[in-house]
Parts: C-alpha cells; sequence; structure tokens
C-alpha cells in the first residue's frame, strides 16, 4: 500500500470513529429538523402525499431529494429512520473525504515539489473539523448535498478532458437543484464563471447552451410539479424564515459569519496569502474564490441560521480548506524563498500542518456542536424526551387530537398526530405573517392563531409566555418517567376537551 493510500485510510478510520463517537453522545439519534422531512416522507409512502398534514399542501422543507431518499426507510419496522440516515451521511461523507482529495490533488501544479504533499491537507481539515462530523450523522441533506457541489466542481475542472465530464456536470447541478434551493444560485455561479473564461473551454458553446437547455428542461418539469402540487414555486420555508427581512438578516448573517470563521481562523487566514490578482486569472482558484464568496454572500442576507452548529457553512467548508491550503503553501514557499534553506521551509511547513490540525480539532470539539448542542444545552436529551412524548401520545391520545408544537420534528412524527407548527415552516398562514423577534429561523409565531384552532395540547414555548396562554389550558406532562416530556407542555382541561 502507498503511503498516500495509508495516510487516507487513517483519515478515514479515525472519521468513522469520530462520528461513532458523536453519534454516542448524541444517543444514536438524529436532530429534530430531520424529522421533518421524514414526516413528509412517511405520508409520502402511506399514500397521504408529501405533505406534513394530510390533505394541507404546504412545503414546508427544503431538500426535496433527501427527503425522497429516507421515505422508505420510515417503513421499516423496530428500526428507527435514524440508523439508516446516519449510515448514509456517513457514507457520502467518507466519499466527500476522497473528492475532496482528488479536487485537491488538481492544485498540485503550481507547487514547488517539495510541498506537493501539504495539498493532502484539505481532507485531513475536513476528517476532523467537529461540523463535518456531526452534520454526517445529524440526519439531514448536507452530507449528500456537499457531495453534489463536490461532484460540480471536480467535473466542471475536468471538463476539457472527456466529454462524460459535461454530463455528469449537469446530472450534478440538476441532484445539486433538487437536495437544495442554492442548487439554483450554484448553477448560475457556474454559467457566469464558464462566460467569462470561455477561452479555457473547448467546444465552449456546445458546453454553454447544452447545460442551459438541459437545465432549463429539468427546471420545467420540477418547478412545473411544485407549482401544481403546491400551488407556489418558492418553498414556505422561505416566508416563516423571514429571507425578506434585509436588515434582521444582516445581523444575524454576520454573527452566523463570525462564528464559523472564527473557530477557523488560524485556517482561514491563509486564505488572505493567496495571490489574488494572478488567482482570478486562473480557470480553477477563481472559480473557488468566486463560488464561497458568492455563497458566502448569499448566507449572510439570508440569516443564516438559529442553531450555533454550522450546518449551512458544511457545503462549502472543504472548499474553504482547499484555498486555505494553497495560500498556506504560498505563505511555505516565500519562507524557503527567503531564507534559501528547502530543509528548514520542511520542516517548518510539517510542523505547522500538525499544529493547524491539533487547533482544528479542539477549536471545533470544544466550541460548536459538541460543545453547545451535546454538553452546554444537552440537546440529545431534550431530542429525546420529544420522541418519547411523540410515542406516548401515539398510545395514548385519539387519532383525531390536534396538536400545536415549537418543535415541529420528533414529536410529529412519532404521534402521526395532525400538527400546527407554531413557528410556520408547515403553517401557510403563520409564515405569512411578519416577523416579530431577531433570531433566525424562528421570526414567525401567533400564539392568539393557534389558540384559535383549539388544539388540545401545546408543547413547547414560540414566541410566548404562560402569561398568554389561555384559561382553559394547564400545564402537563405523561405519567410515566420514561416518556415525560422535558419541553413545556400544555393540555385543554378535561371540560374543555373534545368528547
Amino acid at each position: 500500500m502507498s503511503k498516500h493510500r495509508k495516510y487516507f485510510l487513517i483519515i478515514l478510520i479515525f472519521f468513522v470513529f469520530y462520528c461513532f463517537f458523536l453519534s454516542w453522545s448524541f444517543l444514536f439519534q438524529n436532530v429534530d429538523d430531520a424529522y421533518i422531512s421524514y414526516r413528509y416522507g412517511k405520508n409520502l409512502m402511506e399514500g397521504k402525499g408529501l405533505v406534513y398534514n394530510q390533505g394541507e399542501y404546504v412545503e414546508g422543507y427544503t431538500n426535496f431529494l433527501w427527503t425522497v431518499i429516507t421515505s422508505p426507510f420510515t417503513q421499516i419496522k423496530d428500526i428507527d429512520v435514524s440508523i439508516f440516515s446516519s449510515s448514509l451521511g456517513l457514507m457520502f461523507s467518507i466519499l466527500n473525504i476522497l473528492l475532496l482529495a482528488a479536487i485537491a490533488k488538481q492544485f498540485n501544479g503550481g507547487t514547488h515539489i517539495y510541498y506537493k504533499y501539504l495539498i493532502l491537507l484539505p481532507p485531513l481539515f475536513m476528517a476532523i473539523d467537529d461540523s463535518i462530523a456531526f452534520w454526517a450523522i445529524g440526519g439531514m441533506e448536507f452530507p449528500v448535498y456537499t457531495l453534489f457541489i463536490l461532484g460540480i466542481v471536480y467535473n466542471y475542472f475536468k471538463l476539457n478532458e472527456k466529454s462524460s465530464h459535461l454530463y455528469y456536470l449537469i446530472i450534478f447541478l440538476m441532484l445539486c437543484t433538487l437536495t437544495r434551493p442554492e442548487g439554483n444560485m450554484i448553477v448560475v455561479i457556474t454559467l457566469i464563471h464558464m462566460f467569462l473564461f470561455r477561452k479555457s473551454i473547448l467546444k465552449f458553446k456546445k458546453v454553454f447552451l447544452g447545460i442551459i437547455i438541459w437545465y432549463a428542461i429539468f427546471c420545467t418539469v420540477y418547478y412545473g410539479f411544485k407549482f401544481l402540487y403546491y400551488g407556489q414555486l418558492i418553498p414556505n420555508t422561505f416566508y416563516a424564515k423571514g429571507v425578506t427581512d434585509l436588515q434582521m438578516n444582516i445581523v444575524l448573517g454576520t454573527k452566523y459569519l463570525a462564528m464559523c470563521i472564527g473557530t477557523r481562523i488560524y485556517i482561514f487566514i491563509f486564505i488572505l496569502f493567496i495571490p489574488f490578482k494572478k488567482a482570478f486569472g486562473e480557470f480553477k482558484l477563481s472559480y473557488l474564490l468566486s463560488f464561497v464568496f458568492i455563497y458566502i454572500v448569499y448566507l449572510v442576507m439570508v440569516g443564516g441560521d438559529w442553531m450555533i452548529a454550522n450546518r449551512f457553512f458544511v457545503p462549502i467548508l472543504p472548499m474553504l480548506y482547499i484555498l486555505s491550503v494553497v495560500g498556506f503553501i504560498n505563505v511555505i514557499s516565500k519562507i524557503g524563498i527567503y531564507y534559501n534553506d528547502i530543509v528548514k521551509s520542511q520542516k517548518f511547513a510539517k510542523i505547522s500542518s500538525a499544529v493547524l490540525a491539533i487547533l482544528l480539532f479542539v477549536s471545533t470539539l470544544s466550541l460548536l456542536e459538541y460543545k453547545q448542542l451535546i454538553i452546554k444545552d444537552n440537546n440529545a436529551r431534550y431530542e429525546l424526551q420529544w420522541s418519547m412524548f411523540g410515542k406516548w401520545l401515539k398510545l395514548n391520545a385519539d387519532p383525531n387530537t390536534v396538536i400545536a408544537v415549537g418543535p415541529a420534528g420528533k414529536i410529529p412524527y412519532y404521534s402521526e398526530l395532525y400538527t400546527i407548527d407554531m413557528w410556520g415552516l408547515n403553517n401557510d398562514y403563520i409564515a405569512k405573517t411578519e416577523s416579530k423577534r431577531l433570531q433566525a429561523g424562528h421570526k414567525k409565531f401567533d400564539i392568539e392563531y393557534v389558540l384559535s384552532l383549539n388544539p388540545e395540547f401545546i408543547i413547547g414555548y414560540a414566541g410566548f409566555t404562560d402569561e398568554d396562554i389561555a384559561p382553559r389550558y394547564e400545564k402537563f406532562n405523561a405519567p410515566e418517567d420514561k416518556y415525560k416530556c422535558d419541553d413545556v407542555v400544555f393540555r385543554l382541561k378535561p371540560e374543555f376537551r373534545k368528547k
């Protein structure tokens, strides 16, 4: 076995164990948001349609392809869907590490022979990044979405080598859009870059028009289906999250960006050492730089995410690591030239690489998902009890019971009851109301509207306090300890319940 293969084998083994550790720490479950997609998938498999509540055609998800992929696993008895989705996420993440290595190798050309091994750093950084590992087993679409983005980058860089790379590029562009709406933005970025570097692309007109025509046909079919099925092209989540609240979003998005960059600043700082004037004239480097810059601006403009867990940055972290290493190699090369001592600069490079890797592992593990979600916030306990309370409702509540929830994933998924999503992701009325507070993804709520629907259970606070709850409700919890919900639960008093 070659030295490089041993290197990657060690990385992959470490990554698998790291993911297993995080999954164990999270009690081998997925995050609550993943179960929103699973509920859609379960209803689809049971013939109720791709809906959250039967008969209500609201697109409360932003991951169509992942919802469809995981839907069959919701029908397997005795094995929770989280086991399958975590396994898929881990598998896709392993492929991502390998694909990132293949992309990184394409930047060896301008590297001094003594520093070529440094281009192996991006997959190492990816494997020890807490955000990458956590979302590999988090149950959401980010591993497969990252795979499609890396597939786009790889095939775009290989466009002149074989005609098959054009077909793969078109397929990955479509898959990216099927997985998340940002795929449309990625298509635009790619087409604009392609046009600007048209002299670098063989048979440019054929390639450019081919992508436009095939993608236009795809969009006609995909968005035509969405319009006919849901009555609108834009997901309900776009309205619920207040994407148009620009000033509010810039504040939230800047904070979100600072958290991601801040915990990795010792690596990302090297991006500043890329010779930008030369880089923007190069086909590959200019694409990566344009891609990550536009994507980051987009994330800031939409307000980032309510979680501290960097999930929206996960798809572009691999490219940021490539750019960082390109800058790092440039620094090391200049040091070698300045001191005219390759041996010393190589030694410095190896020590620096080890220090950067250790810092990345320690800081992301101690500041991000593991520290914040698992240790500090104890989300694993909360989410486990949401699952258990949902199961209690399934066993004890009438099938016609109406519930209102803040946590809109696990409780609705396991209870299978008609659910009012109080944050509006799956509720068309709340999603179209005005934003009421400064928190990404949780800006909109309307307790008066919720109370007017007279749900028997109200679970979790959603922009209201105890004083806002009508007198006909009382606090409640499951009588059995194992089913008790750690979140607040209100229930209609017996005299107000439907007989």
